[in-house]
């Protein structure tokens, strides 16, 4: 992100899912007050070209509350769209709900969300319903030890300042299982994180934060969540990896499972340039004040 937060695109289809980011992204309104596109985006080229009235309500509301909002309707691929939109308008934050599939479902219907953030080179603001949205007093950030990792806290930095949030840096040491064919399997104890996670504190200390640090071990997913929900974090700020295709499949990703299951809004920042450039714009559409 930008040093200020001075546009943000918000992608809704009117249901009570997509809502649900309307009140996540409310934080960085007050603390930035950005200009708000909001993206409404049909798959039906025979449409009307009208928004639902539940997408044109809550751009009249912003707008009464003073906020910068206005709709842009495109027809196409919601998150090809997404993305597009989001370069041409040179937003500084995309915001979005998922609806956290799980399982085959997920596998078989896709999530517009995790697409857009495999691809975006712009950070995403992302929540689910039915978190509960809280002032940001406490941001916690995932790191593991990487350069890479680390690229968060400068947007985690901005937003702790912007707001008055402490940051709490968590790292999750992962034991290693070693052992070939015929051999007994050894579990090799990881490195202590403790030493890592004080440095970035004492780095963030002299800025004027209020920095805590907390040391886990398990499976990272699980432990951020089951950390997220103990000590009831307004915000959880990760990078990843993007990954794609078979990697992904194999490898997994702890961002997409963390964001599938979080129990607060959390921003990522994508740390792989996009493997695919989008084409030329396609699409048809129009912008709407409310």
């Amino acid at each position: 992100m930008s040093e200020r937060i001075r546009k943000i695109l918000v992608t809704t289809d009117g249901s009570t899912t997509s809502e649900a980011v309307f009140p996540a992204m409310m934080p960085l309104v007050r603390a930035f007050d950005p200009e708000v596109v909001i993206l409404y985006v049909s798959e039906d080229p025979q449409a009307d070209g009208l928004p639902p009235p539940q997408v044109q309500t809550a751009c009249t509301a912003l707008r009464t509350a003073g906020v910068n909002a206005y709709l842009e309707l495109k027809v196409g691929s919601p998150a090809g769209e997404i993305l597009r939109v989001a370069r041409e308008k040179k937003v500084d934050l995309i915001a979005m709900s998922t609806q956290g599939k799980t399982g085959v479902i997920r596998l078989i219907a896709g999530s517009v969300a995790e697409e857009v953030l495999r691809k975006s080179e712009i950070p995403l603001l992302i929540t689910r319903p039915p978190v509960v949205i809280r002032e940001w007093k406490t941001i916690a950030v995932a790191l593991d030890g990487s350069v890479r990792a680390e690229e968060v806290l400068t947007d985690a930095i901005q937003l702790a300042r912007a707001v008055g949030a402490g940051i709490d840096v968590i790292r999750v040491s992962v034991p290693v299982i070693t052992g070939g064919i015929g051999e007994a399997a050894m579990i090799l104890q990881p490195e202590d994180p403790v030493p890592y996670l004080r440095g970035v504190v004492a780095r963030l200390q002299p800025l004027g934060l209020s920095a805590s640090a907390t040391a886990l071990e398990g499976r990272a997913p699980g432990e951020i969540l089951r950390h997220l929900q103990a000590t009831g974090a307004s915000l959880l700020c990760m990078t990843t990896h993007g990954r794609s295709g078979l990697s992904r499949l194999l490898l997994g990703s702890v961002a997409e499972e963390v964001i599938r299951n979080s129990p607060c809004p959390v921003l990522l920042r994508r740390t792989i340039a996009p493997a695919q450039v989008l084409g030329e714009p396609v699409a048809t559409g129009i912008k709407i004040y409310c």
